[in-house]
């Protein structure tokens, strides 16, 4: 288990603050967070390239905090691979071992798993100048595994490598790390990557992180307004808390009223924001029953725009208050849908997040 305590640190002028992080055996933690939150700086920081301020980290109960990054028995990918170019394939994944003098034959079993199980046997007297983006990544993970680290730190590990390809190698690496059995910390900025990778999630803004948990949760319950938007949900508003009973918020806009479920942090009177997620706001189809999670947030509105994207539809609807939808394209023709159509939707309880006006 890697544990990080109340750690302050600072690198050109950015600051760490009060980071406090826990990454479980064999977990598969996602550091989420804009470009520039840092990510990478914690990753140096955890790797013993930075020196911190104040805080402490441990690894399976070491103190690592003065430890020289040699004997922390951390494996950490940047994100341009740092492979060796004037070494081969071969020579770049045995890299560690030779500079321990470590014997071929005591490592060969490993050295064999590994570049089986990565597919890269085909590569091992190739330069790396010959080699693709993602088959420099696998090479480079190699040389990570071969090293034998007790945590693995992936840092925006697809970045380089071509929109096409990207998809097929975040179940592939999902899949060979899930073998490997030891705790990863995968940072990126890309929100559909840490949906696929992730098992646990923690959200990175500004130097600290503002949310940690499962993914699903944190996807669908944001806790404060930054953490939504960074999450591309656009339908956020502002509110007072008019009345709190039999579990349900109302809370009262200029111009509409809206009920959530009460999640016991707020009083009556109290300002607030809330978003809702736009694949949480259903349209109502005539002659239909509207389904009990949806009868008491119920709108009507006219269509001013739509966008495709894939086999996804936007849909830009004016109202009391302005929301947008997405859903799948097929829904699209399904109800006949078109730019000034009138149409009414329906509110997704569950996907209601409440949170402070002031943040």
């Amino acid at each position: 288990m890697l544990k990080i305590e109340n750690l302050f640190a600072s690198a050109d002028s950015f600051l760490l603050q009060d980071i406090n992080l826990e990454i479980g055996d064999g977990e598969y933690l996602v550091l989420l967070g804009p470009t520039g939150s840092g990510k990478t700086t914690l990753a140096r920081c955890i790797c013993g390239l930075y020196e911190i301020s104040k805080g402490k980290i441990t690894l399976n109960d070491v103190d690592l905090t003065k430890l020289p990054p040699e004997k922390r028995k951390i494996g950490y990918l940047p994100q341009d691979f740092a492979l060796f170019p004037n070494m081969s394939v071969r020579e770049n994944i045995l890299f560690s071992p030779a500079v321990k003098e470590i014997n071929f034959n005591t490592i060969r079993p490993q050295f064999e798993n590994i570049v089986e199980t990565l597919k890269i046997k085909h590569l091992l007297q190739r330069g790396v100048k010959n080699l693709s983006g993602g088959e420099m990544q696998r090479v480079a993970l190699a040389r990570a595994l071969l090293a034998e680290p007790e945590i693995l730190i992936l840092d925006e590990p697809f970045s380089s490598i071509d929109i096409g390809l990207k998809t097929n190698l975040w179940f592939e690496i999902r899949e060979i790390l899930a073998c490997s059995h030891i705790p990863v910390i995968h940072i990126t900025h890309n929100l559909d990557e840490a949906s696929v990778l992730a098992q646990n999630l923690a959200v990175m803004i500004d130097g600290k992180i503002l949310q940690k948990g499962k993914k699903d949760e944190i996807f669908s319950k944001p806790l404060t307004e930054k953490i939504a938007r960074y999450l591309g949900i656009k339908n956020i508003y502002s509110g007072e808390i008019a009345e709190i009973q039999n579990g349900k918020i109302t809370i009262q806009g200029e111009n509409f009223r809206i009920i959530a479920f009460d999640e016991g942090n707020f009083t009556k009177g109290q300002r607030v924001k809330f978003s809702v997620r736009p694949q949480d706001i259903k349209i109502i189809k005539e002659g239909i029953p509207v389904r009990e999670e949806l009868k008491e947030n119920i709108f009507e509105g006219v269509i001013v725009s739509s966008h495709f994207l894939s086999d996804t539809c936007i849909l830009m609807v004016k109202s009391m208050i302005d929301f947008e939808l997405k859903f799948p394209s097929y829904i699209y023709q399904r109800h006949n849908l078109h730019t000034g159509k009138k149409i009414r939707i329906g509110i997704w309880q569950k996907g209601i997040s409440i949170f402070k006006e002031e943040e």
